[in-house]
């Protein structure tokens, strides 16, 4: 599930992006490819809003381990540091609950920097799509507007991968709550082939 979660935050910088250029659509000049939305716009300022509350209840609620669509017992871990196996609480000494704490704190770091990069991918989607008919009218071709706007998106994606590099020390943590913690073992699954597949993906150009 943790893994699954991060898949989805490395891919997120750059969904808006693939969909813009799907047509070949991105700024015309330089000064409107630097360009962000305003963020007095509406639809500007709804995504904002949404990612902030994205990064709030990420920060403030419980975090699932499991879902229980793997075969194994729903999972989370509270805001308090409780370890949830189906609602009931894991007992935890006080060296146990600061560990998964700081596993915890690992995840929200993770998922926080996703919601970050999550804005710019969104943001570089939109400007892209406003500058598609600029574009058009003044001639260039679908090749050079996407050359364009790949220079932006690379810079995005190079951010998301970045996320990529935090995992290892999570995965570290995991393994020593596997040890400390025996309930936590079955959800301690991340392996390296997770990470280097992170920072595959988090690069992979779509087109």
């Amino acid at each position: 599930m943790i893994m699954r979660k991060l898949s989805v935050f490395c891919a997120a910088s750059s969904l808006a992006v693939l969909t813009a250029c799907s047509a070949g659509q991105a700024p015309a000049s330089s000064a409107s490819s630097s360009a962000s939305p305003s963020p007095d716009t509406p639809i500007a300022s709804a995504i904002d809003r949404a990612m902030d509350k994205v990064g709030a209840e990420i920060a403030t609620k419980n975090i699932r381990v499991s879902d229980g669509g793997d075969g194994k017992p729903k999972a989370e871990i509270t805001p308090q540091g409780d370890f949830l196996i189906d609602g009931k609480a894991v007992p935890l000494t006080a060296a146990q609950r600061n560990e998964m704490l700081a596993y915890r704190q690992q995840i929200v770091g993770v998922a926080q920097q996703g919601v970050e990069i999550g804005k710019q991918g969104a943001s570089l989607g939109m400007s892209a799509a406003g500058a598609a008919i600029a574009g058009a009218l003044a001639g260039e071709s679908d090749q050079q507007i996407r050359q364009r706007v790949e220079a932006q998106a690379s810079g995005i994606r190079e951010a998301a991968a970045k996320i990529c590099d935090r995992l290892p020390a999570m995965m570290t943590s995991q393994q020593k709550l596997a040890a400390d913690v025996p309930a936590f073992k079955p959800y301690a699954t991340m392996t390296q082939e997770d990470i280097d597949d992170c920072r595959t993906n988090a690069l992979k150009d779509d087109d």
